[in-house]
């Protein structure tokens, strides 16, 4: 019963209604919902994001026109080798992870975990247990099914952002205050930003990716509950390295406040032995530096459909990510 077909009832943003949903979940994967509401969907403009609700369960519910179908592969992968820290999606009526619907895939997991790892952080057993799935994720055979939705992680895209908003902030003229500031700290660190690209582009010949990574794992994806954590958002999974997911927790990058040597330790403790190759760790800190100060940048610089208040705390991050713990300036270290 999954098939394709145009959303019925899209919002001029080409969302799916609210009882389109209902019938779609009903229809592809039996799942009878009895309320659907909105929620954030963080930075992935793609994808529609909201959790429906049964008289008995809740469910989160994507419909994503970007990514690969990696996010959700890989998870079912995790779980069917046992790995309990991963929501494993729900299949449709004819046994597939995802329906399509209108070009874009429309998919339903378990809603998982009380609060978000940033609120908090994670207690001596979740941190054994992130290390504990990271560790299965890059023990992951690639077999066929995972090469055909895996795609091989770099630095390309991530320089070309990063050049292309250089030419915006050049270029353009700020159009209010915000804008301003976004261009002024911009330029303030333009030879360190300049010198990252140019060590990014150096390194790319030490990276071999061959490796099942989340490449996405910072606290903001970890889910907590009473004795348990989940990692989520499988939507940029791809071949890379061991250090593109292990430098989220050796430091400069989000959730740092919730991280100190304790934390790394009882994380190893799940993760097991590990040689970090720093060339490596270099390398991704780089490229993923390179990716978030570009995407603030243009946030903060472009007014959209997001507002004045995300633009000046995309400003906020954006000094942030260039100070003297961000990976800007662990990439140069």
């Amino acid at each position: 019963m999954c098939h394709g077909g145009d959303i019925h009832g899209p919002d001029g943003n080409g969302r799916a209604s609210i009882p389109a949903v209902i019938d779609h979940v009903a229809e592809d994967f039996g799942i009878h919902l009895t309320s659907v509401e909105a929620i954030d969907g963080g930075v992935d403009r793609a994808a529609q994001n909201l959790r429906g609700r049964t008289e008995s369960t809740s469910y989160a519910i994507k419909w994503s026109a970007g990514g690969s179908a990696a996010g959700l592969v890989v998870p079912s992968a995790l779980a069917e080798r046992g790995v309990r820290a991963v929501a494993a999606p729900v299949r449709t009526r004819d046994g597939r992870l995802w329906s399509e619907r209108g070009g874009r895939r429309l998919s339903v997991t378990p809603w998982v975990g009380d609060r978000n790892g940033l609120d908090g952080g994670l207690d001596e057993a979740q941190w054994r247990e992130f290390g504990t799935v990271l560790a299965a994720t890059h023990a992951l055979p690639v077999t066929s099914d995972l090469a055909a939705v895996l795609p091989v992680a770099g630095h390309a895209a991530d320089l070309a952002a990063t050049r292309a908003t250089e030419a915006l902030l050049r270029d353009s003229p700020p159009v209010d205050a915000i804008a301003a500031e976004a261009r002024t700290i911009w330029t303030d660190h333009a030879a360190r930003i300049a010198a990252v690209v140019d060590r990014v582009a150096s390194l790319a010949v030490e990276v071999t990716p061959s490796t099942v990574c989340h490449t996405d794992p910072h606290l903001g994806n970890v889910l907590a509950g009473p004795g348990r954590m989940w990692l989520i958002d499988w939507d940029d999974a791809a071949l890379s390295t061991p250090e593109h997911d292990l430098m989220f927790v050796l430091g400069g990058t989000y959730g740092g406040e919730h991280i100190g040597d304790r934390e790394r330790d009882w994380f190893f403790e799940g993760y097991g032995p590990v040689t970090i190759d720093p060339r490596r760790l270099a390398y991704w800190r780089g490229s993923r530096g390179l990716a978030d100060i570009a995407f603030l940048a243009g946030e903060a610089f472009t007014p959209g459909d997001y507002g004045d208040t995300w633009r000046a705390r995309a400003v906020r991050l954006l000094a942030a990510n260039l100070g003297p713990d961000g990976l800007i300036t662990r990439a140069l270290a």
